[in-house]
């Protein structure tokens, strides 16, 4: 028997066992719920990393990231000539503040008319990108490698 046979079979036995109770797992369904009580996670919807570009100069210096969220959109593109600079706009366009996290380091800037914002002088490594509306809702996506 491998050790995957052997996970399985434990896995039977402890669930013939002592079951988990469904009042448990509805409880567990609800809490997950309550991760976007303050704020919508936006989705990745398109990362352009790892695709390879056709015909286009220059674009192992570019990476496009779609995020998704109820109503919203947000489409960024990292630009790593010079320094590393990260624009954005909103879909559909509003205004909005938006928050750059990284580490510790919260920055902000404000989208335009037609929802554009960008952040100069990006550090390399894990960011996130906080946006809040102008009717006070709130879009978080999910930390992604700069």
């Amino acid at each position: 028997m491998n050790e995957n046979e052997l996970q399985e079979l434990l896995a039977k036995a402890l669930d013939a066992a002592d079951p988990v109770p469904d009042f448990v797992t509805e409880a567990a369904k609800a809490a997950y719920t309550w991760r976007t009580i303050d704020a919508e996670l936006a989705e990745l919807v398109f990362d352009s990393l790892g695709q390879e570009p056709v015909g286009v100069r220059g674009a192992e210096s570019a990476r496009q990231v779609t995020f998704r969220a109820p109503g919203v959109e947000i489409e960024m593109m990292v630009l790593a000539e010079g320094k590393r600079r990260l624009v954005g706009q909103l879909v559909p366009p509003q205004e909005a503040a938006v928050e750059l996290r990284h580490g510790d380091t919260v920055r902000d800037a404000r989208t335009d008319s037609l929802g554009r914002f960008s952040f100069d002088s990006v550090p390399t490594g894990p960011v996130q990108v906080v946006v809040t509306t102008s009717d006070g809702s709130r879009v978080v996506t999910d930390w992604m490698v700069v």
